[in-house]
């Protein structure tokens, strides 16, 4: 079956995006040639919506999406025949317990940027539940034997890594922390400066070089507004929530509280 790629990716104009919505439909056309479920990479949750939906439009296949535990993030996508209904599908995940001897104020982006620095791709990559004593990891069964060989250290801490069940996945909330401050408006660039502990301008520059997400969109306009529920994240930093707006100060100041995700 030919499928009409240039209309499916009208869904998006994100070159990122692009790529990964080309990635599922290369995905399909394989389902379509031997009739077997394939697994993708891992999606963020813009992603999940926007590859659910495009390839759901294409007749004689249907899509899932696994990331390992419930209520789990990232996840990745199955592309399948549609034929197999419910029936259970392998999706290639398992976990990586990593244990050290840290400081309590190691952080997710530790764990990350220290996987990562192994050479291992971010989409083989799911999320990341800091417990005590360390982190657990979902993440694709192919390159656990490359981790398990190559990460000796997150940060500066030697590491000690095993293979875990995904049933003993501790889906508790990620560590963070709450933000009690007052804002001059809702815009962006405002709301995110004191999430980040950023100024302003410095804010400002970091949206328009697109470097920071609105509810995992790129956004490139300091301006746009924010509500209660809104999810600010840039890339390396983590993310924000606005958990609360509240009232106004006497000067017309507006009340915020921000969770900010370690």
């Amino acid at each position: 079956m030919r499928l009409n790629r240039e209309t499916l990716l009208k869904a998006t104009q994100d070159s990122e995006e692009k790529i990964i919505l080309v990635r599922y439909i290369d995905l399909a056309e394989q389902v379509f040639l031997d009739v077997l479920p394939k697994v993708g990479p891992f999606l963020n949750l813009r992603e999940q919506e926007l590859c659910q939906t495009v390839i759901r439009q294409i007749e004689g296949v249907a899509f899932r999406l696994d990331g390992g535990y419930r209520g789990a993030e990232r996840k990745r996508g199955i592309v399948l025949p549609d034929f197999y209904g419910s029936d259970p599908v392998d999706s290639k995940l398992t976990a990586l317990l990593i244990q050290g001897k840290f400081p309590q104020d190691i952080s997710h982006r530790d764990f990350l940027g220290s996987i990562l620095a192994t050479g291992i791709d971010r989409r083989k990559v799911g999320d990341i539940l800091l417990v005590d004593g360390g982190a657990q990891v979902i993440i694709d069964r192919d390159v656990v034997s490359f981790l398990m060989q190559n990460l000796e250290k997150v940060s500066s801490f030697k590491v000690d890594l095993s293979e875990i069940d995904l049933e003993q996945i501790v889906s508790g909330e990620e560590k963070s922390k709450d933000i009690k401050t007052t804002v001059s408006s809702l815009r962006l660039d405002s709301v995110a400066a004191s999430g980040f502990g950023m100024s302003r301008t410095a804010m400002a520059r970091e949206i328009k070089a697109g470097r920071v997400k609105l509810n995992w969109q790129e956004v490139d306009s300091p301006s746009r507004e924010v509500f209660t529920g809104d999810i600010i994240s840039i890339r390396g930093r983590g993310r924000v929530e606005v958990a609360e707006t509240g009232g106004t100060t006497k000067k017309g100041r507006t009340h915020l509280n921000l969770k900010r995700y370690l």
